[in-house]
């Protein structure tokens, strides 16, 4: 034996293949996109909205179109999901980080994939909701307990309600 020959070395699965090495029964990869979700503040609560298609409490949000950053996308779905317009606070993270952003998650998001999800919070002037479609039900609340809704959406709900406000 070779002391400085290191053995089998472990590589990680490709896309298609199963950890035994094995073809996977589907060999396309899952659609992935990068997403945003907006937690709209106003006097101490956050605006969840039901929606349609997933059926369970959210923050509003959706997809970041080409072209677009994620602070463009949140301020579009912003206004598209409620008429809104959002003031998003500046410091939150590192030098460069955009304005409102709280963090990072990923999630299945059904028949779309994987969403690359970027979460920021914005304040807003008013409650008074535009007509969305997207949607069934909204609820402004103070924290997430009792809502039919994800452990993350309640983690990043009480981030957004301990982040200073815009100014």
């Amino acid at each position: 034996m070779d002391p400085s020959d290191p053995g089998p070395r472990a590589t990680a699965p490709r896309a298609g293949q199963d950890p035994a090495g094995g073809t996977a029964a589907s060999p396309v990869a899952p659609r992935r996109a990068f997403s945003v979700a907006v937690f709209c503040r106003h006097d101490g609560a956050v605006l969840l909205v039901r929606h349609r298609r997933l059926g369970t409490w959210l923050p509003v949000g959706g997809e970041v179109e080409p072209g677009e950053t994620p602070l463009e996308a949140a301020v579009r779905e912003l206004r598209e999901e409620t008429g809104l317009a959002g003031r998003f606070p500046a410091g939150l993270g590192v030098d460069g980080t955009p304005p409102g952003l709280l963090g990072y998650e990923e999630h299945l998001a059904g028949s779309k994939g994987l969403h690359m999800n970027f979460a920021f919070v914005a304040d807003v002037e008013s409650r008074a909701l535009g007509a969305c479609d997207e949607w069934s039900e909204a609820r402004w609340v103070a924290d997430g307990d009792g809502l039919d809704c994800p452990e993350n959406v309640r983690q990043l709900l009480r981030l957004a309600l301990a982040a200073p406000p815009a100014r």
